[in-house]
């Protein structure tokens, strides 16, 4: 299973300086343990708590959708998103791909001189070497403007040719290979695999922006790309087999999906129902359309039955953020912002406790919710807190030490609580 390991990035609304967050231990030498499946971020109003899952969610959107970086849409989010001082988005996204083998992926956006698009500056694949998490990397391809260095640079010759202004070599590496598979089994160099991985770990990642009601499906054949492969070493196959397009938000999924959004539907009546236990059944009303059946949820209580669109968007909230905690349950790793917006928080805290023991995934998410920090703190350094400058404190379990008291009386050296209630009075009460 891939795993998250390090995040860096830079350059993303207001995150002007770079911002590293560690999710293992860094140093590997005797293996990979596994101690952050579950990461609360903390921080004050405008620490860019947000803006990290918001990069996050491009780092996906250019790995994954092609084309991404020319929609329109992109364009203009790009121009409000990108901080004004350092005009460029950098990322860097170190991950685990196969057990205690580790690779680096990183991708920078700068404005174009002519277009004043931003465009893919630089993007570096690498292999790790050394024996931490920020000690040597081996680069397998490095693109810098127009110019692509690899090692095995004849197996991918054809990145030469193509459009990396706007589209990752990832991805265009992958559409190279299923061109040329056409659904057979196809030979594929050591640095094609390399790219095949990465993008198997871009695909893993799920981002649940409260910004957004979109969900990004990336419809891919999933027989063919596990056709690609040569060995049975490759992480990829058993990751596909979990890519699923389906989320019970949806109101329309494709006729081979439908069994699959059914059964998933029945688990979100239970999860709804532990919030509202009067719910009787989500009943769903269906009618097709060539391939796709298009879905009516009606929420069937005792005495009288709610259409979705009319629900209370506090039970809006909590069947979007269902699908996002069924895949990390299941395996992905799931970046959700402002996760406690519509939740009791002694539901949160045994929530969390859940992902904590049992999840197979990891979740990574923001709030504000303290409550959090209980159910995190015999985990240690399974919390962040991210201050002024880009610094990031890591809460470090020690002795019956509480996050919570820590946190409140500003322990945390990058982030001092210097508010007092009497902050209040020349604004409140003051003329």
């Amino acid at each position: 299973m891939n795993r998250l390991l390090q995040l860096t990035t830079y350059g993303i609304k207001n995150i002007e300086k770079e911002i590293v967050i560690d999710f293992s231990n860094s140093t590997i030498e005797r293996g990979i343990k596994k101690e952050n499946n579950v990461k609360g971020i903390f921080g004050y109003n405008g620490a860019g708590k947000s803006a990290l899952i918001t990069a996050v969610d491009f780092y996906k959107n250019i790995v994954c959708g092609s084309n991404f970086l020319m929609q329109n849409e992109t364009k203009e989010r790009l121009s409000k998103l990108i901080n004004f001082k350092t005009n460029e988005f950098f990322i860097s996204i170190v991950f685990e791909y196969r057990k205690d083998v580790v690779m680096k992926h990183s991708i920078k956006l700068s404005k174009n001189d002519i277009s004043h698009d931003y465009i893919i500056s630089e993007e570096v694949l690498s292999l790790l070497v050394g024996r931490t998490l920020n000690d040597k990397y081996k680069e397998l391809i490095r693109k810098e403007n127009k110019t692509i260095i690899a090692d095995e640079l004849s197996s991918i010759e054809y990145l030469k040719a193509k459009e990396l202004d706007y589209n990752s070599f990832i991805q265009v590496i992958l559409k190279e290979l299923l061109d040329k598979s056409n659904g057979d089994k196809l030979k594929v160099s050591q640095i094609e695999n390399y790219a095949l991985d990465c993008f198997s770990f871009a695909g893993n990642i799920e981002v649940d922006l409260q910004v957004s009601d979109m969900h990004n499906n990336y419809f891919i054949n999933r027989n063919a790309i596990k056709k690609l492969l040569v060995n049975d070493n490759n992480s990829i196959g058993t990751a596909i087999d979990k890519w699923i397009n389906v989320y019970v938000d949806d109101d329309a999924v494709s006729k081979e999906e439908f069994e699959q959004y059914k059964k998933d539907n029945k688990k979100l009546e239970r999860f709804i129902r532990i919030f509202k236990p009067e719910l009787k059944e989500i009943r769903l009303d269906t009618q097709e359309d060539k391939n796709l059946i298009h879905i009516r949820k009606t929420f069937v209580y005792d005495e009288y039955n709610v259409e979705y669109e009319f629900e209370s968007s506090g039970i809006k909230q909590l069947v979007k953020l269902f699908s996002y905690l069924l895949r990390c349950a299941n395996g992905s790793i799931t970046f959700i912002d402002e996760i406690d917006a519509n939740i009791n928080a002694v539901y949160f805290e045994k929530l969390i406790s859940y992902y904590r023991q049992y999840g197979e995934g990891q979740l990574i998410f923001t709030t504000h919710n303290l409550e959090a920090m209980k159910a995190l703190k015999s985990q240690s350094r399974s919390i962040a807190v991210l201050g002024v400058d880009g610094k990031v404190d890591i809460w470090v379990k020690e002795g019956n030490r509480s996050p919570i008291a820590d946190y409140v009386s500003g322990a945390f050296p990058n982030s001092p609580m210097n508010v007092e209630d009497f902050d209040f009075i020349n604004i409140f009460s003051g003329e």
